[in-house]
């Protein structure tokens, strides 16, 4: 076989290893890609999982701020009730002895 002057064989043969060659190469270069996707999937993921990480110390944060607040608000509803019952108690004894001066003028009055 032959192509003008050249043999075909050589030709065919060329070509052959340059596709062979080719493939060869293809499956690497495919490789490097793969391992280059790989890496990106990988850093997106890392990146993803970080913000959840963070967003999830946040919400923490934040409801471990409401739980102290919720305690501020019970002690302070506590010292309310607390200060209030005392006042009745103050208010009361006040109007006691208010009414006793009254009384006890009365009856000066009336002795006299």
């Amino acid at each position: 076989m032959s192509l003008g002057n050249a043999p075909v064989l050589p030709i065919l043969l060329a070509v052959m290893t340059l596709i062979v060659g080719a493939r060869s190469i293809s499956p690497a270069a495919s490789q490097m890609k793969n391992k280059i996707n790989a890496q990106h999937v990988v850093s997106n993921l890392q990146r993803q999982i970080k913000a959840k990480e963070e967003e999830l110390k946040n919400a923490e944060t934040i409801n471990r701020n409401f739980e102290r607040m919720i305690q501020l608000v019970n002690v302070l509803g506590q010292v309310d009730t607390f200060l209030t019952e005392r006042t009745k108690a103050v208010i009361k004894k006040l109007a006691l002895l208010v009414e006793d001066e009254d009384d006890g003028r009365r009856y000066s009055d009336e002795d006299d």
